[in-house]
């Protein structure tokens, strides 16, 4: 049956390859970038972050999906810097990303909101293998050899964001839609609208957090929503929501250090998460759902001017 279904599988993820879907995590509210380059360099510090998902546990060759990413500014360029790199494994296909973000954010107005633009160059790269389970062997779309094929596309984003209140913005990525004519793969452009809110829940040090992801290729739409509590700025935990697809529990720690001298001062997070999937579709039958981490370290280092004074002689 495992077999059967990983046949029906493929063969509906070769048909499907038409509108090639971005990687996507159930954390998405920790990786933004990936979906909108205008949150390169939004953040108040600068952090490298790494992701691995295992998806429908249980099934042979499931879905892992991994991430390493860096965003911050630079401090010599205005604006801020992104880099993303994905390997994406779907059992016989390979899929390995590659985005350089750049985002620009004007001045705060008079309420401190910022608006932020972005752009981002992304390379793919897909690989599809050779050992497929057949229904028929002669069938023409699955390939009888490993076959490669690469292509190179952009993402544009903008973000309206009031710090530390709420967040809302729109992008697509793929912009130019460019193909892998070398395996008949079609690429399609994707749509993403994004918000997100957070507030004080009276006192004892708890913050409500909530987060909204719609994403559309114009002919199918899928959301996301989230909601979590961080306490005393170090526990949180939460839960996540895709309609027909997967609810998902949450739960995270984050540190913080700060130290200040005469001469420098620094701020370091470290951020860790858990979320797991129970899926909701039929897949239940055969999956025990799916796992993600994701873990962060979020930082900056700023060193204090020595300042001279110079004292006139005549008052010594």
């Amino acid at each position: 049956m495992r077999k059967l279904l990983l046949t029906v599988f493929c063969c509906t993820a070769i048909s499907a390859l038409y509108a090639q879907q971005d990687p996507q995590f159930t954390q998405f509210y920790e990786d933004r970038l990936s979906f909108n380059p205008a949150f390169a360099g939004a953040e108040r510090l600068q952090y490298v972050s790494a992701f691995y998902r295992d998806q429908w546990d249980g099934l042979n060759k499931d879905p892992k999906t991994a991430m390493f990413q860096y965003n911050g500014k630079l401090g010599f360029i205005p604006g801020g810097v992104g880099l993303s790199f994905f390997q994406d494994i779907l059992g016989q296909e390979e899929n390995t990303v590659v985005k350089l973000a750049y985002g620009y954010h004007m001045a705060p107005n008079a309420s401190g909101a910022i608006l932020s633009m972005g752009l981002a160059v992304n390379y793919m790269g897909k690989t599809l293998g050779s050992e497929w389970v057949y229904i028929d062997a002669n069938d023409p779309v699955i390939p009888a050899d490993s076959q490669s094929g690469s292509t190179i596309d952009a993402d544009l984003g903008v973000v309206y964001t009031m710090p530390g209140q709420y967040y809302i913005g729109l992008s697509t990525t793929r912009l130019a839609a460019t193909d892998l004519s070398s395996l008949n793969i079609s690429s399609v452009r994707h749509l993403y609208l994004q918000g997100g809110y957070e507030q004080d829940l009276g006192g004892g040090g708890l913050r409500l957090r909530t987060h909204l992801l719609v994403k559309t290729d114009l002919n199918a739409t899928a959301l996301d929503v989230h909601a979590d509590v961080l306490y005393n700025d170090m526990l949180f935990g939460g839960i996540s929501f895709r309609p027909g697809d997967a609810v998902a529990p949450i739960i995270g720690f984050q540190y913080a250090m700060n130290n200040s001298d005469n001469t420098s001062r620094s701020e370091q997070i470290f951020r860790l998460g858990y979320s797991y999937d129970a899926t909701l579709s039929e897949l239940a039958n055969y999956s025990s759902g799916s796992h993600e981490i994701f873990v962060s370290y979020m930082f900056d280092f700023e060193k204090i001017p020595m300042q001279t004074r110079h004292a006139n002689p005549r008052f010594l």
